[in-house]
């Protein structure tokens, strides 16, 4: 499928261009809209693998969609893409969007670039008609999918991802290198013996090969997408955890994924306290995140849940500097990092009756605000702030601007002071 006058017309009349932040005008439906790869999130996975030695040849998405992450890769890489879309309804969408992805960046990569609709599992049909359509025989450089899933991800199994990964992959061995270049999308809640369902797959057609598991967060402690590079895609370690910035830069840690135990303990006032990102955990990486910054003798607290703590006998940041850690060691650190401070009292009870003598001790220690920053009743928490904030105001000091927070430790709550 190439665009023409009729494509372009559908796509604006069924799903007229938006833009997506710093995405060009893209077309796509609301729902689709709703499932699909931001742009952002697309560009970010594409320039990950502008340090890969890809063999040359097109961009291969069999489940293409809209075209949205297709087109970012071709527009990063600029190479042609070569999408297939089961539903004739969308196809058209994917392959204006490929156009206009090319017209946006200058490229000249969609002269090559085609949309099939059909089945993506085809594959020797798919590649024939290609080649037949452009007069020419390139080979595959890169094979990316998505495949659609049932919405409860824990529960559901390989086979009801559509298209099968085992069909998909086995139909398109053939025209695959012996390391081919994979992205394989997944749900971001798979079980780990479904990650490990879908390694035996792959090893099953192309034997041993790197795999590099990639979280990626874009913050609030989520884990946006989940994916395995495989092959020539691969990154430099089994596991990877990627950190997208508001401001669109990639942070990045690699290493090998390890289940963490908490060291549970008493906190004593001077402890270093840092509240984690949980995509630390969620990933594996939190023991190589710390070892980035920590000296020894830090520890992590707690584990589980929304807020994860680790304890160290200095400031996590400080520490670093005196390793002389570069940048983009000290970047990441400070990306996985929701809270930190010097603790500078304990609290043996948090309630609204206690509220009173901990804002009183918060503006001794020199604190001028304060927050939450622990697990409480979601109805009980606004009313705690609210009067911390009303109690903040009669006892602070003229000229404090520091603030803090109250975290929860395995022992205890405690009073934090943020750093300057």
């Amino acid at each position: 499928m190439v665009p023409d006058d009729n494509a372009r017309t559908y796509a604006e009349t069924t799903a007229p261009a938006q833009i997506d932040g710093d995405s060009p005008a893209l077309h796509s439906t609301e729902e689709m809209r709703r499932l699909a790869t931001p742009w952002s999130v697309a560009i970010a996975k594409a320039k990950l693998l502008a340090s890969c030695q890809l063999p040359p040849g097109v961009i291969l998405d069999p489940a293409c969609g809209s075209g949205t992450q297709l087109a970012a890769l071709c527009t990063t890489l600029q190479r042609p893409g070569l999408g297939v879309e089961l539903s004739g309804a969308i196809a058209p969408l994917a392959a204006v969007n490929l156009e206009r992805c090319e017209d946006s960046s200058g490229g000249d990569w969609s002269a090559t670039s085609r949309v099939m609709w059909g089945d993506g599992t085809a594959a020797a049909a798919i590649i024939q008609a290609y080649h037949k359509h452009i007069d020419q025989n390139p080979n595959i450089a890169l094979l990316h999918v998505d495949p659609a899933r049932p919405n409860d991800a824990q529960q559901h199994t390989l086979n009801e991802m559509e298209p099968r990964l085992d069909e998909l992959l086995t139909s398109w061995a053939p025209f695959l290198s012996k390391n081919p270049a994979l992205i394989l999308d997944v749900s971001p809640r798979l079980l780990d013996t479904q990650r490990l369902e879908i390694e035996t797959i792959v090893s099953s057609i192309w034997g041993a090969l790197p795999m590099t598991w990639q979280w990626l967060t874009q913050g609030r402690g989520r884990i946006d997408r989940l994916s395995l590079w495989v092959g020539a895609a691969s990154g430099t370690s089994p596991s990877r955890l990627v950190r997208l910035t508001k401001t669109g830069e990639i942070h990045t840690i690699e290493g090998v994924s390890k289940s963490l135990n908490a060291q549970s303990s008493t906190v004593q006032i001077g402890d270093h306290l840092v509240i984690a990102d949980p995509c630390l955990i969620a990933s594996g990486l939190g023991e190589t995140w710390k070892s980035l910054f920590a000296n020894e003798g830090g520890r992590w607290d707690t584990v589980l849940g929304r807020r994860p703590i680790f304890i160290s006998p200095k400031p996590p940041l400080l520490v670093q500097d005196e390793l002389n850690s570069h940048k983009g060691s000290r970047m990441i650190v400070e990306s996985m990092i929701q809270s930190t401070g010097e603790v500078v009292a304990t609290i043996q009870i948090l309630d609204e009756e206690s509220i009173s003598d901990i804002t009183r001790i918060a503006a001794n220690t020199g604190i001028h605000s304060l927050k939450l920053r622990c697990s409480l009743d979601p109805d009980l928490q606004p009313k705690l702030q609210s009067k911390i904030d009303r109690e903040m105001r009669a006892h602070t000091p003229t000229g404090s601007t520091r603030s803090g927070f109250i975290a929860e430790t395995s022992s205890s709550h405690v009073i934090c002071k943020e750093y300057d």
